[in-house]
């Protein structure tokens, strides 16, 4: 007996036949690269615990929000303040590769982390996490290669706290007038060997990256790896070095110093808010 279809056995057929062509196309496909990096979450000066703690009280002074409380982590003693969309740690304290400055990236998860690292032959430490009692707080994972002994520590650190992560511009009221951070401006030996760890975000011409958050990450070629200044969105610079001044952090011209780190103050009107956050 010859077998005349239905409608709805058509229908089936179209479907199977449609979900077919789908898994042979994406056999064939190439995927895109997993993305290792997300978002430049905060940068480090490190000094003595006193100081640290001076340079931290004085941020929070600005009427800036903290990030995270200034205590004792781990090996070290830390206290994050908040500038809009990315955070500065004022920490004292070491690691294996300590130097006076820290740049720290955020990946998605710390689930085929290291994989992804090894097959991207990224030179990378062990997980290792840190906590208080027993929470663990956040996991960090050095980054030798981008790393200089006694200057510049590189990390990743994926974190179980939600508040640690920045927002997108800080509260209105600080004194010092900061909207937020426009760029990250990094000294590197070898500007071009970043492209495997943010990729696949692409270098502008002057190798500058736009992570899914955060402010923009620009590398410039050095002789060292360090960090060389935040470009920091303000309302008035004037009024910004001023209210610097008053809280103790040496500020002159268009640049203030915390710690290690040169914070070069912008009008607002020269610089786009960046990141999505």
């Amino acid at each position: 007996m010859l077998f005349t279809p239905s409608p709805l056995s058509s229908l089936r057929l179209a479907v199977a036949l449609a979900a077919l062509f789908a898994i042979s196309a994406s056999a064939t496909s190439t995927a895109a690269p997993a993305r290792i990096v997300t978002d430049l979450n905060h940068v480090t000066t490190i000094t003595t615990q006193a100081k640290a703690q001076k340079l931290y009280n004085a941020l929070i002074a600005l009427k800036l929000p903290l990030a995270w409380k200034f205590g004792p982590y781990g090996p070290i003693y830390s206290g994050g303040v908040r500038l809009g969309n990315i955070n500065v740690e004022l920490g004292a304290g070491t690691s294996h590769y300590a130097g006076n400055q820290f740049v720290t990236f955020e990946p998605p998860s710390l689930t085929g982390l290291t994989a992804q690292l090894d097959a991207r032959g990224i030179e990378h430490g062990p997980p290792d996490p840190i906590s208080v009692g027993s929470e663990v707080l956040y996991t960090l994972i050095e980054l030798p290669s981008y790393s200089q002994v006694n200057r510049l520590t590189t990390q990743l650190c994926v974190y179980n706290r939600p508040e640690y992560r920045p927002s997108r511009v800080a509260p209105a009221n600080n004194s010092a007038g900061i909207v937020n951070v426009s760029r990250v401006v990094i000294n590197a030996k070898s500007p071009s060997s970043w492209a495997k760890l943010f990729a696949p975000s692409s270098p502008s011409a002057s190798d500058a990256y736009r992570l899914l958050g955060g402010p923009l990450v620009q590398l410039q070629r050095s002789r060292e790896n360090s960090i060389s200044a935040l470009d920091v969105r303000v309302k008035n610079v004037a009024a910004a070095v001023r209210a610097f001044k008053a809280v103790g952090i040496a500020a002159r011209g268009h640049i203030a110093n915390v710690g290690s780190l040169r914070l070069r103050l912008l009008a607002v009107g020269g610089s786009a808010v960046t990141g999505s956050r």
